[in-house]
């Protein structure tokens, strides 16, 4: 089997074919989730609380994430691999930059993906100059809550859905590649796949990604 593209990833999304993601932290998980045909392997700065044991993601660095996405990345034959930006990473569109360059200099990786708003609009076309492609995380952004009441379904009220919508739309006119949506409401869910021509994961999101 060939190494899985973005244009197949693209064709999938064209011909309404569900695109299996997964998520992997090591050599292991990822070499046997690559041999039963995934075709996107994601490392997500997750591992905070899945390996490390914190309470949330925000203490990850990108010395952890490069070491992670480079045990990953360098098992896999065929699932395209995603890897997170860390929150450390994302305190101004410079080290955006900067950490996105380091992240793909030091390992195999296919794609960055940042949690999206209103502060980072902008990196996403520099990115896409560096050769860097980029997944926007909508919906619940793991790095930007503070609260255990922030962990819900995000798109329920008129202003959130419109929010969602809005940010979607204009990251896939910006130039990201894919669109990942955690905690989304379907309603939302529904509206955005006839909106974007760019793929949708989903991630609690009901089956409509």
């Amino acid at each position: 089997m060939q190494k899985v593209s973005l244009k197949k990833i693209y064709n999938l999304k064209k011909r309404s074919v569900g695109i299996t993601s997964i998520t992997a932290y090591d050599a292991s998980f990822a070499k046997f989730f690559d041999n039963l045909g995934f075709d996107i392997i994601l490392i997500g700065d997750s591992l905070g609380e899945v390996i490390k044991g914190e309470k949330d993601t925000h203490s990850v660095s990108l010395k952890e994430m490069i070491y992670h996405s480079k045990s990953v990345s360098d098992v896999v034959n065929k699932s395209y691999i995603i890897a997170d930006l860390p929150k450390e990473s994302c305190s101004s569109n410079k080290k955006i930059l900067t950490d996105s360059i380091r992240l793909f200099e030091n390992t195999k990786i296919d794609m960055i993906k940042i949690e999206f708003n209103e502060k980072n609009i902008d990196i996403i076309q520099k990115l896409n100059e560096k050769k860097i492609p980029v997944c926007c995380h909508l919906g619940l952004r793991p790095q930007l809550i503070n609260r255990k009441s922030d962990f819900r379904i995000y798109g329920k009220t008129e202003k959130e859905k419109e929010k969602i919508i809005y940010n979607a739309v204009l990251a896939e006119k910006l130039g990201a590649k894919i669109i990942l949506l955690e905690c989304v409401s379907t309603t939302v869910v529904k509206e955005l796949r006839h909106l974007l021509k760019i793929p949708i994961i989903g991630i609690g999101s009901g089956d409509s990604c």
